[in-house]
């Protein structure tokens, strides 16, 4: 009988099975693809590097401590990096990042910096939960919402502002309000209303991160597991390759695929889990030529400007080597909560619509696709009500001891978020293990 079953080798498997390794506990993972991951996929095109999905890391102190005890040292984006731009009426304007560029920025009117500058005297919520788009509204403003806020939500969700929860999706903002009663007095207190940390990767991508976690620890390719039922004090699991038994269960799958693991556990959690939504997201790499493309991390694109991408991140502009000298390569998004359609084109459709968009904002004809990638399923949509499947999550474990979820349906959508929800889900399984 095994100690500890992992299924599911993305970052919040890996993570969790690389802490409980360092705690003397030798964890088993079950992977149904022929390769582990999940979604961090780098891939190289002759002297490309390209990331299939996420692009970097927002490393905080305690992520990078994770990073060296892995073995490695991460690499900071170049501080260009801090440059951001958002395509407006034809051009892209830099996002301002101090008061004065505020003031003075183009990419909002007068009256509605005059508006934000109100922020101190908003209105108190008028309801126990609110979209980020009413909670914008409320104490921002309409453009504010528009032209910042709504293509960051692209950015990080590609996500719909009118349908996610600001109290799930946006916890620090949230939060910023419930304990200061303003965004911008808990930012001067704070130092800072953003989330925190340095933007990283590593010099042949994130999959290094990926293969460096998982050096030590078992893992079993392409064996799905099946079904999962509990017997006395231990679970078992019909896999591929046969009957496997053990005290400690960790579930590490996106939501759909949890719900139909934990069925026989549970069949009312496992509906419930069915309906988290998860939106789908095209990703394309593109070459350009060095030097048409500004110095900084990409740009994104409000949804009022009949464009279907979403945003751009200038990839090479990052960090070094991900493009041949003399070239920049660029990766696009297109798709999301407001774009579900995005699928039912072809590759070709899609990379029309991407280069005829792609040459009117950049102002080129010398783009070249490298790759298309389909996500039919990306990111998960922490939508009004989001709580219900926190709670569910909670009373599972607590109805079936030994058993632990996590994956960025529960702890966070990002990389640093996994990585940092890893650590309380190791510990509680130590915990258990101890008795």
């Amino acid at each position: 009988m095994e100690q500890v079953v992992i299924i599911g080798s993305g970052i919040s498997g890996l993570s969790t099975a690389f802490r409980l390794r360092k705690e003397g506990v030798k964890p088993v993972i079950f992977e149904k693809e022929e390769e582990i991951g999940g979604n961090i996929k780098t891939v190289k095109e002759g002297s490309y590097i390209l990331e299939l999905g996420p692009q970097t890391v927002l490393a905080d102190s305690e992520v990078r401590e994770f990073m060296r005890d892995a073995g490695l040292e991460p690499l900071e984006a170049k501080p260009e990096s801090k440059n951001r731009y958002i395509y407006r009426d034809g051009r892209l304007i830099p996002l301002p990042m101090n008061p004065l560029s505020f003031l003075t920025s183009p990419l909002i009117s007068f009256g509605a910096k005059l508006r934000v500058l109100r922020e101190p005297w908003a209105p108190p919520p008028f309801k126990s939960e609110e979209t980020i788009g009413d909670f914008v509204r409320r104490r921002l403003g309409e453009e504010f919402l528009t032209y910042i806020v709504g293509p960051f939500v692209s950015g990080v969700y590609a996500g719909d502002p009118d349908q996610l929860s600001v109290k799930y999706a946006t916890r620090k903002i949230y939060q910023l309000e419930r304990e200061h009663g303003s965004l911008i007095k808990g930012a001067i207190k704070k130092k800072a209303i953003g989330p925190g940390g340095k933007l990283v990767s590593f010099k042949e991508g994130l999959f290094t991160l990926v293969r460096n976690l998982a050096k030590d620890i078992e893992v079993k390719l392409q064996n799905v597991v099946l079904r999962i039922r509990r017997k006395d004090d231990r679970f078992i699991l019909d896999t591929r390759e046969g009957k496997v038994e053990c005290r400690c269960l960790v579930v590490s799958s996106p939501a759909y695929t949890a719900s139909y693991l934990l069925k026989d556990l549970s069949w009312s959690a496992s509906l419930e889990f069915d309906k988290i939504d998860y939106v789908p997201v095209v990703v394309l790499h593109l070459s350009v030529p060095e030097g048409t493309v500004p110095e900084g991390f990409g740009f994104l694109v409000p949804r009022n400007q009949n464009i279907r991408i979403l945003g751009v991140i200038f990839s090479s502009k990052l960090f070094e080597s991900r493009a041949p000298e003399g070239k920049d390569l660029l990766t696009v998004y297109m798709g999301g909560a407001t774009d579900r359609e995005i699928l039912n084109l072809s590759d070709e459709e899609i990379g029309e619509t991407a280069l005829r968009e792609l040459k009117n904002i950049l102002k080129t004809d010398n783009l070249e696709i490298l790759k298309i990638t389909r996500w039919k399923r990306a990111i998960p949509q922490y939508t009004l009500g989001y709580g219900k499947y926190l709670e569910l999550a909670r009373e599972m474990e607590k109805d079936h001891p030994g058993l632990f979820l996590t994956g960025n349906y529960l702890g966070g959508v990002s990389v640093a978020d996994c990585i940092r929800h890893s650590k309380e889900v190791s510990e509680r399984v130590i915990r258990f293990l101890e008795g």
